[in-house]
């Protein structure tokens, strides 16, 4: 079907606003969606997506002892309905799909650990996971290689989405994780549904509406709305599929009409090649990052820069004299002062501080999960690692082209006997980005570390059976063996 579409910002000059007789972006990415299965992706795309199903798993596991997600799932088991879906951590609670997804998906970015594409920027599987394994659980005998598939198309389409506003980070007040990740949550439960390309289109459509999520809860500290967002989001992706699945109509024109997603909420600055271009040959989703520490992902190629030096030439905590830091306008406002005690009430704050990470990476060599979740673990990072580090200011590190949020680790570590060692990471050199990936082990050692943070501690035998059972997801043939395991 040929529809009138607002063309796209580079198709105008960079400011939206035209209009041109085309096919709607959601059109061409729906047929896409319901055409690509399993033997389609390239092995690269399959072994990033089990890895961020893997990687995910585990911040949701992390977060199931956060008392605002303990209290979210008291509020499903009273909401009851058809028991369906499996809360993860929970011993063995089931409740319908939209239920499931709200609980799980408010527990994965409890400590700012899960994974993102750098370059878009998005959190790709923290929309897709959930809302995936919750309808392929309702349905019944959904296979690993169908949960795959799911993810890996739900993880492209949100990164392209996010990756084509041409805008920067903070020029409208849209946060870009939820609002383009609605849309992958709502293809992956519409691709385990089996959903036709009209069916795909429908579903983008009643995921228009309910787009939402603003800078706020990053903007005002101490909300509980940043950490379980994708909980309140993303079972809206669960809506979505079902009323287009029941032969419900989406409302048309999703991603380009004139009051569709870009013109709507970026004001029609997008650039059109990035969401439909390649499509079938290229996947973003193999580009998308995993987190080797709880920590803002922003945040990780200063913490990187440090500990690189620190590991080259085995500098330990009392050989440290003093650590500076090069600052630009973006992360001067992520080094904000930190009182003693401020764990546990101000973590999810401090997970968003550069000043007390990388003091943290100076006094451990690393950073620690449990350091968000230990009173005394903290004050010993503020109070004996925090003076050690200081920042300069530099207009250098002010990229006037960068979209993002991102500068370059840069700092200075000067030790105890005089020596000086100067520090530089660049956006893809931060560990955990597809060129500098985090290895199996530590992928590994992440997992079990979450796992026994979870509200149920996870008994390592088990943790090892789901990490095995993950990296040899194609030959699951019922996703059910999975959820009983994560239960």
């Amino acid at each position: 079907m040929r529809t009138k579409s607002v063309m796209s910002a580079a198709d105008t000059g960079g400011h939206g606003g035209g209009h041109a007789t085309q096919t709607d972006a959601s059109e061409i990415f729906a047929e896409h969606l319901a055409r690509v299965g399993y033997a389609d992706l390239p092995a690269a795309v399959t072994s990033a997506a089990k890895a961020s199903i893997l990687d995910t798993l585990a911040c949701v596991f992390a977060g199931t002892s956060s008392s605002d997600v303990i209290e979210i799932t008291k509020t499903a088991r009273q909401w009851g309905g058809q028991p369906s879906c499996t809360v993860i951590a929970s011993g063995g609670l089931k409740v319908p799909p939209m239920s499931a997804v709200l609980a799980n998906g408010s527990a994965i970015h409890q400590d700012d650990f899960d994974d993102c594409h750098d370059n878009a920027p998005s959190h790709p599987t923290s929309a897709s996971l959930v809302p995936a394994l919750a309808v392929a659980e309702e349905r019944g005998g959904v296979s690993g290689k169908d949960l795959i598939v799911a993810v890996a198309l739900a993880n492209d389409l949100t990164c392209r989405l996010a990756k084509a506003i041409t805008a920067k980070i903070f020029d409208h007040p849209w946060f870009r994780a939820p609002v383009c990740g609605l849309f992958g949550a709502t293809a992956a439960a519409a691709k385990i549904r089996g959903a036709t390309a009209a069916q795909h289109r429908h579903a983008l459509g009643f995921a228009l509406p309910l787009v939402g999520g603003t800078w706020a809860s990053l903007h005002h500290l101490d909300s509980s709305v940043r950490s379980i967002r994708d909980g309140l989001n993303y079972h809206n992706g669960i809506i979505a599929s079902e009323l287009a699945m029941r032969g419900l109509r989406g409302d048309p024109e999703v991603f380009e009409g004139i009051y569709g997603f870009f013109p709507a909420y970026f004001n029609g600055q997008y650039r059109r090649e990035e969401i439909i271009g390649k499509l079938g040959e290229h996947y973003e989703t193999a580009f998308v990052s995993l987190k080797p520490w709880p920590s803002m992902r922003n945040l990780h190629n200063m913490i990187t820069a440090v500990l690189d030096v620190m590991k080259k030439h085995n500098l330990q905590f009392e050989q440290i004299k003093h650590v500076e830091m090069e600052v630009g306008k973006i992360n001067l406002t992520r080094c904000r002062p930190v009182t003693v005690g401020a764990i546990p009430d101000k973590r999810i704050d401090l997970l968003s501080n550069l000043h007390f990470a990388v003091a943290a990476a100076v006094r451990f060599g690393t950073v620690p999960l449990e350091l968000y979740h230990n009173a005394k673990l903290a004050d010993d990072v503020i109070l004996n690692a925090m003076p050690k580090v200081t920042w300069r200011v530099s207009a250098r590190q002010d990229d006037p082209s960068s979209f993002a949020s991102f500068e370059i680790g840069r700092a200075k570590i000067t030790t105890a006997s005089g020596q000086s060692y100067d520090c530089e990471c660049p956006l893809d050199g931060a560990l955990g980005h597809p060129k500098n990936p985090m290895s199996r082990e530590q992928r590994k050692a992440k997992f079990l570390e979450c796992s026994k943070r979870a509200i149920n501690p996870v008994p390592e035998a088990r943790a090892l059976q789901i990490i095995d059972m993950v990296e040899d997801l194609e030959k699951v043939g019922d996703i059910a063996a999975l959820s009983k395991l994560i239960a």
